[in-house]
């Protein structure tokens, strides 16, 4: 596995299509709408005719070889301009989303957790009393003070 930070390269999709010699099976797009916007989506965006960022799905559609599959696990809202549509059309992309059932896999993820398979104190950056809560989410809200995930202890 590697990690590309889209801040490298002047367009990562076609640098994931390069390293994976013709794109990947599948393409995971985690981001959804809140991905880093460009001005015109900003504009767009404040003026409510367009949903949020769509880097991380043109980004996908791009990456992913003929035939292969996107699955959007990011949330989006609202409606978009511009969405890659024919692109995904013409090369035949399988497009699958919908809101995750988070709630049936709970079971099995606290299993793996507590029998050491996974260990999710990589993403973990912030632990904090739940009366912090209002400055949790807003550090993970607005990206900063190098948050990924907070856990908010009673």
């Amino acid at each position: 596995m590697e990690i590309v930070n889209f801040e490298d390269h002047e367009n990562v999709g076609d640098y994931l299509l390069e390293i994976t010699q013709g794109g990947a099976n599948i393409v995971i797009d985690a981001v959804g709408m809140d991905g880093k916007m460009t001005p015109l989506e900003f504009l767009a965006s404040g003026l409510k005719l367009h949903g949020g960022a769509m880097g991380a799905i043109v980004i996908a559609s791009q990456a992913v070889r003929k035939g292969g599959t996107i699955q959007v696990t990011g949330v989006y809202g609202g409606r978009y301009n511009a969405f890659p549509l024919g692109d995904l059309f013409q090369r035949n992309i399988d497009v699958k989303m919908g809101q995750a059932p988070v709630i049936p896999y709970m079971p099995f993820l606290y299993n793996m957790i507590n029998n050491g398979k996974i260990d999710p104190s990589d993403i973990i950056t912030h632990v904090l009393p739940l009366d912090q809560a209002k400055h949790g989410y807003e550090v993970f809200d607005t990206r900063t003070d190098d948050c990924i995930k907070v856990i908010l202890k009673p």
